[in-house]
């Protein structure tokens, strides 16, 4: 297989690759910009509250386990 020639780097395409990088510069300015004033203008919601505890435990007072909803739980297709 034959080496690939170089490629040339002339005055001018470094011209187009600067201009390119001044344009996409100019770009991602105005998008902060935009970014910015959107943060600034519409603040960010509050989160909602944190969720309550459950109202009713898995257990009976005394600590025993209540058989109803574990037996249910057994039941429960895998």
């Amino acid at each position: 297989m034959a080496d690939p020639t170089p490629p040339r780097v002339t005055p001018e395409y470094l011209q187009l690759l600067a201009a390119d990088l001044d344009r996409r510069i100019d770009r991602l300015e105005q998008l902060a910009d935009a970014a910015r004033l959107r943060q600034a203008l519409y603040a960010a919601p509050e989160p909602p509250p944190a969720a309550r505890p459950r109202r009713f435990s898995r257990q009976y007072p005394g600590g025993r386990l209540n058989p109803w909803r574990t037996m249910r739980l057994r039941r429960r297709p895998r």
